[in-house]
């Protein structure tokens, strides 16, 4: 008989440094995604916690080995000519325009969160799969507090106190056309099936894009738009009733109870209330009886002088560069002169013409185009062969980039990193997703994907232990 006494092993198993990364990732997209520019200023300026976790990104890529394989995306490589580009129309305004030019160039710049998460997904393809099942504790907090801050946000307002080493970002800030990206990622992941779907859950979705929704056309807009692609491409047996059921119940408690309870958001502008979102709809296809047609005038005014002096005018080639201020140099301040930190357009498709010119724009909507298109692409042959989890997460990431693009040109979105980082950081995921898809067709069986309960896959699947590889 063996009498050896063998201790209990407490040697925990060594955690990659990239996996540490992309957990470090994951807290800050929640960050970002919830305090919006609150947390964004996390850091000493001008070094914040975005540029810090990009820089630290870059060291984790780099030895991966994937960089080959990720620009083989033309859509990466299409952002790589762009960057060129961009840098070219940065640097000599550096001595004129300091620190505000590529400040302004990160719109592109945050692209290198796209090769960086790509390239550290090719990596260990098994993340993908921890990845979408660690996106329901994104959902369960998001649902839970989302609509809150948002209050909270908008009844305070300029009342509370700023930041100590940045006194013009509030303690707590939300924008309503952010939040309905996300939203709209939070919906049609239950819909999809990528998170567990309970009827409390329904009801907060609804509750909170109900809530939401009244402060931002764009992003009631995107929300429809994206979520409706989402719908599209949804796997089989996927639907939308409960959702639809949840939303339609909160709309006529809102024709209820909505007079009884009057609550203004956006300084008093606008009521959360069922009429509110109606003049919101009204003023996208018409015209309404309140200030929404006054924002919706100044937007067209400003987009027709940024087409008439690029595509029809002397900056054609060029653009005007990074630094310089667009409504200074255009004349659309608000405010007083000097006073407005308002830099672009409310449209970030825009101010990559007015910045960088036809070519730059070109180069812009064709980066996009063709990630889109690889995306439509995968998801087609994941459909032809039944592969229902490929399927479900290649309509997430569809849905979510058509929403962010789309509040993109009505707001400062993708300008900053609360919606950039976002945006690149769902293009990376795409970009390995459309190849672990043809090399690793089998990495999402066994991954907890609930997808739903009359799917005999979802319940014969097994169930694997919770854990970053």
């Amino acid at each position: 008989m063996d009498l050896t006494f063998t201790p209990p092993s407490t040697v925990r198993a060594r955690v990659a440094p990239e996996t540490r990364y992309l957990r470090v990732l994951s807290v800050c997209l929640l960050g970002y995604a919830l305090f919006s520019r609150s947390f964004a200023y996390i850091g000493v300026p001008p070094l914040f916690i975005g540029e810090v976790l990009l820089a630290v990104g870059v060291f984790m890529a780099l030895p991966t080995g994937q960089l080959g394989k990720v620009f083989e995306s033309w859509a990466a490589r299409l952002w790589l000519t762009l960057m060129v580009l961009v840098l070219v129309r940065t640097v000599p305004y550096l001595g004129t325009h300091g620190l505000d030019g590529p400040r302004d160039a990160m719109l592109v710049g945050y692209g290198i969160y796209a090769v960086i998460v790509a390239s550290l997904l090719l990596a260990k393809p098994e993340r993908i799969r921890v990845l979408v099942e660690r996106y329901s504790t994104f959902v369960v907090v998001m649902l839970a507090c989302a609509w809150l801050v948002f209050i909270v946000a908008k009844q305070l307002g300029e009342a509370q106190p700023g930041l100590p080493w940045a006194p013009h970002v509030k303690v707590v800030q939300a924008k309503g056309g952010d939040l309905m990206v996300h939203m709209t990622g939070i919906v049609a992941a239950l819909i999809l099936g990528l998170v567990r779907s309970t009827p409390m859950r329904w009801a907060m979705a609804a509750f909170s894009s109900g809530i939401i929704m009244v402060s931002n056309r764009g992003g009631m807009v995107a929300f429809v738009l994206g979520l409706g692609l989402a719908w599209l491409m949804r796997p089989r047996g996927a639907g939308v009733g409960k959702f639809v059921y949840a939303f339609v119940v909160l709309i006529v408690l809102g024709a209820i109870i909505g007079p009884m309870v009057q609550v203004e958001i956006q300084g008093g502008s606008r009521d959360l209330s069922v009429e509110q979102v109606v003049e919101n709809v009204k003023s996208i296809f018409g015209r309404s009886s309140n200030a929404l047609d006054g924002t919706k005038r100044w937007r067209l005014l400003w987009w027709t002088d940024i087409v008439n002096y690029t595509v029809n005018g002397p900056y054609f080639l060029q653009g005007k560069g990074f630094g310089i201020n667009l409504a200074t140099a255009d004349g659309f301040e608000v405010g007083e002169t000097g006073q407005s930190d308002l830099r672009s357009p409310h449209n970030g498709h825009l101010t990559v013409l007015a910045r960088a010119g036809v070519p730059g724009f070109v180069l812009w909507v064709a980066l996009h185009l063709s990630w889109f298109a690889a995306v439509l692409g995968a998801w087609a042959r994941a459909r032809r062969a039944d592969r229902r989890r490929w399927q479900a997460v290649f309509a997430w990431v569809a849905g979510f980039w058509v929403a962010a693009m789309v509040n993109a040109s009505f707001d400062v979105f993708i300008e900053g990193p609360m919606g950039a980082i976002w945006l690149w950081t769902v293009i990376g995921t795409g970009i390995a997703a459309v190849r672990l898809s043809r090399t690793h067709p089998g990495l999402l069986d066994s991954a907890n994907i609930p997808l739903h309960d009359h799917d005999a896959d979802a319940r014969s699947a097994p169930r694997q232990p919770f854990s970053w590889h």
